[in-house]
Protein backbone atom coordinates (compact mmCIF):
# COMPACT_ATOMS: atom_id res chain seq x y z
CA UNK A 1 0.00 0.00 0.00
CA UNK A 2 1.07 3.53 -1.19
CA UNK A 3 2.11 6.01 2.08
CA UNK A 4 2.29 9.24 2.00
CA UNK A 5 3.59 12.46 3.84
CA UNK A 6 2.31 14.53 6.20
CA UNK A 7 3.66 17.21 3.32
CA UNK A 8 2.05 15.65 0.63
CA UNK A 9 -1.42 15.27 2.13
CA UNK A 10 -1.23 19.38 2.96
CA UNK A 11 -0.51 20.00 -0.47
CA UNK A 12 -2.91 18.31 -1.90
CA UNK A 13 -5.34 19.82 0.19
CA UNK A 14 -4.12 23.19 -0.55
CA UNK A 15 -4.28 22.22 -4.31
CA UNK A 16 -8.01 21.53 -3.95
CA UNK A 17 -8.75 24.92 -2.07
CA UNK A 18 -7.46 26.60 -4.83
CA UNK A 19 -8.98 24.77 -7.21
CA UNK A 20 -12.77 25.05 -5.64
CA UNK A 21 -11.92 29.14 -5.38
CA UNK A 22 -11.15 29.55 -8.95
CA UNK A 23 -14.09 27.23 -10.25
CA UNK A 24 -16.25 28.52 -8.37
CA UNK A 25 -14.89 31.90 -8.72
CA UNK A 26 -15.30 31.77 -12.85
CA UNK A 27 -18.94 30.42 -12.38
CA UNK A 28 -20.05 33.10 -10.24
CA UNK A 29 -18.76 35.65 -12.71
CA UNK A 30 -20.12 33.96 -15.74
CA UNK A 31 -23.35 33.96 -13.98
CA UNK A 32 -23.49 37.38 -12.33
CA UNK A 33 -25.27 40.27 -14.21
CA UNK A 34 -27.76 43.16 -12.72
CA UNK A 35 -29.89 42.91 -10.69
CA UNK A 36 -30.41 40.01 -7.52
CA UNK A 37 -27.27 38.62 -9.64
CA UNK A 38 -25.27 42.15 -8.87
CA UNK A 39 -24.20 40.20 -5.47
CA UNK A 40 -22.31 37.06 -7.41
CA UNK A 41 -19.94 40.10 -8.64
CA UNK A 42 -18.85 40.06 -4.78
CA UNK A 43 -18.74 36.28 -5.01
CA UNK A 44 -16.31 36.02 -7.66
CA UNK A 45 -14.33 38.47 -6.73
CA UNK A 46 -13.53 37.22 -3.08
CA UNK A 47 -13.21 33.45 -4.31
CA UNK A 48 -10.66 34.53 -7.06
CA UNK A 49 -8.87 36.45 -4.92
CA UNK A 50 -8.45 33.55 -2.82
CA UNK A 51 -8.30 31.42 -5.36
CA UNK A 52 -5.26 33.09 -7.02
CA UNK A 53 -3.19 34.10 -3.89
CA UNK A 54 -3.43 30.55 -3.05
CA UNK A 55 -1.90 29.19 -6.55
CA UNK A 56 0.71 31.89 -6.24
CA UNK A 57 1.73 31.24 -2.54
CA UNK A 58 1.94 27.69 -4.10
CA UNK A 59 4.58 28.64 -6.50
CA UNK A 60 6.57 29.97 -3.82
CA UNK A 61 6.38 27.23 -1.97
CA UNK A 62 7.30 24.63 -4.37
CA UNK A 63 10.27 26.50 -5.63
CA UNK A 64 11.24 26.56 -2.23
CA UNK A 65 11.04 23.06 -1.64
CA UNK A 66 12.84 22.08 -4.92
CA UNK A 67 15.91 24.14 -3.92
CA UNK A 68 16.21 23.09 -0.29
CA UNK A 69 15.84 19.17 -0.55
CA UNK A 70 12.06 19.29 -0.24
CA UNK A 71 11.97 21.04 3.11
CA UNK A 72 9.17 23.75 2.55
CA UNK A 73 9.42 27.76 3.68
CA UNK A 74 8.91 29.20 6.94
CA UNK A 75 5.51 30.93 7.26
CA UNK A 76 7.19 34.24 6.91
CA UNK A 77 8.53 33.89 3.71
CA UNK A 78 4.93 33.12 2.83
CA UNK A 79 2.50 35.30 5.32
CA UNK A 80 4.92 38.81 4.35
CA UNK A 81 3.16 39.09 0.63
CA UNK A 82 -0.19 39.07 2.65
CA UNK A 83 -3.49 39.08 -0.04
CA UNK A 84 -0.97 40.62 -2.53
CA UNK A 85 -1.56 39.49 -5.76
CA UNK A 86 0.21 41.61 -7.78
CA UNK A 87 3.52 40.96 -5.50
CA UNK A 88 3.15 37.25 -5.79
CA UNK A 89 2.77 37.18 -9.39
CA UNK A 90 5.75 39.49 -9.79
CA UNK A 91 7.81 37.09 -7.40
CA UNK A 92 6.66 34.24 -10.09
CA UNK A 93 7.93 35.83 -12.73
CA UNK A 94 10.92 36.16 -11.14
CA UNK A 95 11.26 32.33 -10.48
CA UNK A 96 10.11 31.49 -14.10
CA UNK A 97 13.34 34.15 -15.13
CA UNK A 98 15.42 32.39 -13.10
CA UNK A 99 14.34 28.81 -13.96
CA UNK A 100 14.34 28.89 -17.55
CA UNK A 101 10.39 28.89 -17.65
CA UNK A 102 8.23 30.91 -20.08
CA UNK A 103 5.14 30.24 -19.49
CA UNK A 104 4.12 34.10 -18.22
CA UNK A 105 5.77 35.49 -20.92
CA UNK A 106 3.40 36.69 -22.78
CA UNK A 107 1.47 37.85 -20.03
CA UNK A 108 2.38 41.93 -19.81
CA UNK A 109 1.37 45.03 -17.45
CA UNK A 110 -1.23 45.87 -20.50
CA UNK A 111 -2.53 42.84 -20.79
CA UNK A 112 -6.40 41.57 -19.90
CA UNK A 113 -5.24 38.77 -17.66
CA UNK A 114 -3.03 41.19 -15.65
CA UNK A 115 -5.22 43.64 -15.40
CA UNK A 116 -7.85 41.87 -14.13
CA UNK A 117 -5.69 40.26 -11.43
CA UNK A 118 -4.56 43.93 -10.25
CA UNK A 119 -8.35 44.75 -10.06
CA UNK A 120 -8.47 41.20 -7.67
CA UNK A 121 -5.31 42.39 -5.98
CA UNK A 122 -7.02 45.87 -5.39
CA UNK A 123 -10.05 43.92 -4.22
CA UNK A 124 -8.13 41.90 -1.52
CA UNK A 125 -7.12 45.23 0.29
CA UNK A 126 -8.98 45.25 2.88
CA UNK A 127 -10.45 48.90 1.47
CA UNK A 128 -11.69 46.46 -1.30
CA UNK A 129 -13.44 43.68 -0.28
CA UNK A 130 -14.70 45.98 2.85
CA UNK A 131 -15.56 48.75 0.98
CA UNK A 132 -19.31 48.95 1.87
CA UNK A 133 -19.29 48.13 5.06
CA UNK A 134 -16.38 50.58 5.59
CA UNK A 135 -18.19 53.51 3.66
CA UNK A 136 -21.49 52.76 6.03
CA UNK A 137 -19.51 52.82 9.18
CA UNK A 138 -17.05 55.72 8.36
CA UNK A 139 -13.54 53.41 8.50
CA UNK A 140 -10.43 54.48 7.37
CA UNK A 141 -10.29 52.54 4.53
CA UNK A 142 -12.18 54.49 2.06
CA UNK A 143 -10.08 55.84 -0.92
CA UNK A 144 -10.30 52.71 -2.90
CA UNK A 145 -12.62 52.65 -5.56
CA UNK A 146 -16.51 50.51 -5.14
CA UNK A 147 -15.32 47.07 -6.68
CA UNK A 148 -18.47 47.07 -8.78
CA UNK A 149 -18.06 50.29 -10.09
CA UNK A 150 -14.39 49.21 -10.99
CA UNK A 151 -15.59 45.95 -13.04
CA UNK A 152 -17.93 47.90 -14.82
CA UNK A 153 -14.63 50.11 -16.36
CA UNK A 154 -13.37 46.59 -16.90
CA UNK A 155 -16.27 45.56 -18.89
CA UNK A 156 -16.42 48.75 -20.64
CA UNK A 157 -13.01 48.21 -21.86
CA UNK A 158 -13.78 44.63 -22.85
CA UNK A 159 -16.42 45.87 -24.63
CA UNK A 160 -14.17 48.84 -26.53
CA UNK A 161 -11.21 46.66 -27.71
CA UNK A 162 -11.55 42.67 -26.90
CA UNK A 163 -14.89 41.59 -28.55
CA UNK A 164 -16.14 41.50 -31.92
CA UNK A 165 -18.41 43.68 -33.73
CA UNK A 166 -20.95 41.40 -34.44
CA UNK A 167 -20.55 40.76 -30.81
CA UNK A 168 -20.72 44.46 -30.19
CA UNK A 169 -24.04 44.72 -32.55
CA UNK A 170 -26.25 42.17 -30.49
CA UNK A 171 -25.89 43.77 -27.37
CA UNK A 172 -27.38 47.04 -29.19
CA UNK A 173 -30.02 44.53 -30.74
CA UNK A 174 -30.84 43.50 -27.29
CA UNK A 175 -31.91 47.30 -26.33
CA UNK A 176 -33.46 47.64 -29.71
CA UNK A 177 -35.32 45.09 -29.57
CA UNK A 178 -36.62 45.62 -25.65
CA UNK A 179 -37.71 49.22 -27.19
CA UNK A 180 -39.79 47.36 -29.67
CA UNK A 181 -41.35 45.04 -27.68
CA UNK A 182 -42.22 47.35 -24.49
CA UNK A 183 -42.31 51.20 -25.83
CA UNK A 184 -43.32 53.41 -22.71
CA UNK A 185 -45.16 50.26 -21.15
CA UNK A 186 -42.71 49.54 -18.73
CA UNK A 187 -40.03 51.65 -16.74
CA UNK A 188 -36.71 49.72 -15.10
CA UNK A 189 -36.06 50.43 -11.45
CA UNK A 190 -32.42 48.42 -11.89
CA UNK A 191 -29.42 49.97 -12.16
CA UNK A 192 -26.19 49.46 -13.55
CA UNK A 193 -22.76 48.97 -11.55
CA UNK A 194 -21.99 52.52 -11.18
CA UNK A 195 -26.03 53.30 -9.14
CA UNK A 196 -27.27 54.93 -12.39
CA UNK A 197 -31.00 53.79 -13.14
CA UNK A 198 -31.37 52.51 -16.53
CA UNK A 199 -34.08 52.79 -19.39
CA UNK A 200 -35.43 49.48 -20.63
CA UNK A 201 -33.89 49.64 -23.62
CA UNK A 202 -30.47 50.38 -22.09
CA UNK A 203 -31.02 48.10 -19.34
CA UNK A 204 -31.20 44.88 -22.10
CA UNK A 205 -28.11 46.47 -23.56
CA UNK A 206 -26.14 46.71 -20.63
CA UNK A 207 -26.78 43.62 -19.22
CA UNK A 208 -25.72 42.04 -22.56
CA UNK A 209 -22.68 43.83 -22.51
CA UNK A 210 -21.98 42.30 -19.02
CA UNK A 211 -22.42 38.76 -20.07
CA UNK A 212 -20.17 39.67 -23.20
CA UNK A 213 -17.53 41.17 -21.18
CA UNK A 214 -18.16 38.32 -18.81
CA UNK A 215 -16.67 35.37 -21.22
CA UNK A 216 -13.94 37.44 -22.25
CA UNK A 217 -12.35 37.91 -18.39
CA UNK A 218 -13.08 34.55 -17.71
CA UNK A 219 -11.08 33.10 -20.81
CA UNK A 220 -8.06 35.69 -20.05
CA UNK A 221 -8.22 34.19 -16.34
CA UNK A 222 -8.37 30.64 -17.58
CA UNK A 223 -5.25 31.46 -20.08
CA UNK A 224 -3.68 32.78 -17.07
CA UNK A 225 -4.53 29.63 -14.61
CA UNK A 226 -3.26 26.98 -17.77
CA UNK A 227 -0.08 28.88 -17.62
CA UNK A 228 0.99 28.76 -13.82
CA UNK A 229 -0.34 24.80 -14.27
CA UNK A 230 2.77 25.03 -16.66
CA UNK A 231 4.67 26.58 -13.80
CA UNK A 232 3.63 24.60 -11.66
CA UNK A 233 4.21 21.50 -13.63
CA UNK A 234 7.87 22.47 -13.74
CA UNK A 235 8.16 23.14 -10.03
CA UNK A 236 6.79 19.80 -9.00
CA UNK A 237 9.46 18.10 -11.37
CA UNK A 238 12.42 19.87 -9.94
CA UNK A 239 10.93 19.27 -6.64
CA UNK A 240 10.82 15.09 -7.41
CA UNK A 241 13.53 15.24 -8.36
CA UNK A 242 15.13 17.09 -4.92
CA UNK A 243 14.76 14.46 -2.92
CA UNK A 244 17.35 13.78 -0.88
CA UNK A 245 19.30 10.47 -1.46
CA UNK A 246 18.01 7.80 1.32
CA UNK A 247 14.73 9.51 1.93
CA UNK A 248 12.17 6.67 3.12
CA UNK A 249 10.47 6.63 -0.01
CA UNK A 250 7.04 8.50 1.22
CA UNK A 251 6.26 10.82 -1.87
CA UNK A 252 6.22 14.64 -0.43
CA UNK A 253 4.98 16.61 -3.45
CA UNK A 254 1.62 15.11 -5.40
CA UNK A 255 1.65 15.82 -9.20
CA UNK A 256 0.11 19.82 -8.11
CA UNK A 257 -0.84 20.20 -12.18
CA UNK A 258 -3.51 18.05 -11.86
CA UNK A 259 -5.71 20.56 -9.51
CA UNK A 260 -5.31 23.03 -12.48
CA UNK A 261 -6.72 20.40 -15.20
CA UNK A 262 -9.74 22.29 -15.58
CA UNK A 263 -8.22 25.36 -17.15
CA UNK A 264 -7.72 24.10 -20.83
CA UNK A 265 -7.51 27.90 -23.08
CA UNK A 266 -9.51 26.33 -25.56
CA UNK A 267 -11.39 30.00 -26.87
CA UNK A 268 -14.88 28.19 -28.35
CA UNK A 269 -14.96 25.73 -25.55
CA UNK A 270 -14.29 28.85 -22.39
CA UNK A 271 -17.01 31.08 -24.13
CA UNK A 272 -19.47 28.72 -24.26
CA UNK A 273 -18.75 27.32 -20.78
CA UNK A 274 -21.06 28.39 -17.61
CA UNK A 275 -20.28 26.54 -14.88
CA UNK A 276 -16.21 25.34 -13.64
CA UNK A 277 -15.10 22.57 -13.48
Amino acid sequence: MMVFSATWFLLEQEGLLAQACLCNGLTALRRANLGDKKGLFYSAFFELSIGFERTLKLVLILDHMARNQLTPPDSKTVEDYGHKLRALFDSTKAICTTRGVTALDAFQSDSLPIAILGFLDDFAHPGGRYSNINKLTGHKHQSMADPIVQWGEIANRIMGGHVTPRERKRAELNGQMANVAFGNAAASLISDLNQQLMGVASLHVRASELDTAAKHAVYALVTLIAALREVIDSLCDSAWKASPAGRSGMPDVPDMKEFFQFAWADRQYVMRKRMWP
